[in-house]
């Protein structure tokens, strides 16, 4: 599991609102995708998804408030290896 962090805020920022998520709970991610999009007072910034796996969970909705380093979500990026591991395993098969 990867913790994704409101992460890249300006060093005079402790907070920003997230105005949009690109993916819903469930969803598949591959590394570098827009994930979240956040405001601040100056300025908006996106955050890409730090490794491939499944959204598995969003811990704050649209609008809401977070502070610098809050973990934002969770990717389960085990289902994407036990997945790339079976797709090895049928290639050798063939």
């Amino acid at each position: 599991m990867i913790d994704v962090l409101a992460k890249g805020l300006a060093s005079q920022v402790d907070e920003a609102v997230i105005k949009k998520w690109f993916f819903e709970e469930g969803d598949t991610v591959t590394a570098g995708d827009d994930l979240v999009e956040l405001a601040t007072e100056d300025s908006t910034l996106t955050i890409a998804a730090p490794a491939s796996g499944i959204l598995a969970e969003v811990f704050f909705d649209e609008d809401e408030t977070v502070q610098r380093d809050e973990v934002i979500c969770v990717i389960d990026d085990e289902e994407v290896s036990l997945e790339d591991d079976e797709d090895d395993a049928e290639d050798k098969d063939e």
